[in-house]
């Protein structure tokens, strides 16, 4: 009790700041909300543009509690890595590290290992998890590898699994919801934050063909075309879905995190 009181109180105290930083810096225009459930699990997956400004508005609008997956290998030290780690376990924020960010240099394996686990827990709760599969904004004080300004990086596939595992512990679907940015920049900026209708893991043939459907319309939502991507080679994560399974009971090894097989961010 005294744990949940905690994290309610965390939660309204970042909301608050959320709602602070947007009056100040951002004008926004929502669409589409109506294609987030009211309740139960939803993983929402969102195009990543601006370091911060992504997630204040997504805190700001959207109406139930959302639970945020965050690097914090860009965290200039250990100290400052675990500090992060810490402050994002207050609210339940799931702490990735990704395979290729530049300051990468902790124990992924274990990351990997409580990313998953964390994630699906909070799916399995009922509760709203929002995931950017890109790994990395346009905008970024630290690193990003985009070059141009709408760039859109190709999609990791560790949502897939969180998905699959989430279904497997449920016994029901989890609606995978697209959501898209769009920022123009003036005075102030301005974002147009677009939501899609849900898409299911029964929706799809294949793990491939799931992101590469996503892909194609958070892109959509966020004002982008999407050039077709070459195809992905080596990755057991992109596997059609076992014979005779559904999707949702389709969990093969789930060995995840910002690398391997099957990558978060």
């Amino acid at each position: 009790m005294i744990h949940e009181a905690a994290e309610w109180m965390t939660c309204r105290a970042i909301r608050t700041g959320a709602q602070a930083v947007a009056a100040a810096r951002v004008e926004m225009s929502i669409s589409g909300l109506e294609n987030i459930p009211g309740d139960g699990p939803v993983l929402l997956l969102a195009r990543h543009y601006h370091y911060l400004f992504d997630g204040v508005v997504l805190l700001v609008s959207i109406p139930r509690p959302s639970h945020i997956m965050v690097a914090v290998d860009w965290a200039k030290n250990s100290y400052a890595r675990r500090l992060l780690t810490l402050a994002a376990s207050m609210v339940r924020w799931p702490s990735v590290v990704r395979s290729n960010a530049p300051r990468a240099g902790v124990d992924q394996g274990r990351y990997q290992r409580a990313v998953l686990r964390d994630s699906v827990e909070l799916l399995v709760e009922g509760r709203l998890l929002v995931v950017f599969p890109e790994g990395y904004p346009n905008i970024d004080h630290y690193y990003t590898p985009k070059m141009r300004p709408e760039e859109m990086l190709p999609f990791k596939a560790g949502f897939v699994a969180i998905a699959v595992a989430a279904e497997k512990r449920l016994g029901a679907r989890v609606p995978i919801v697209p959501v898209g940015f769009r920022y123009t920049k003036a005075r102030h900026w301005r974002v147009e934050l677009n939501i899609g209708e849900a898409v299911y893991l029964e929706d799809c043939a294949s793990r491939r063909s799931l992101i590469e459907r996503m892909e194609q319309r958070i892109a959509e939502l966020s004002g982008l075309s999407v050039v077709k991507q070459q195809p992905r080679r080596g990755s057991a994560s992109l596997e059609s879905w076992p014979a005779g399974a559904s999707a949702g009971q389709s969990i093969a090894p789930i060995h995840h995190r910002a690398q391997g097989s099957i990558a978060l961010s």
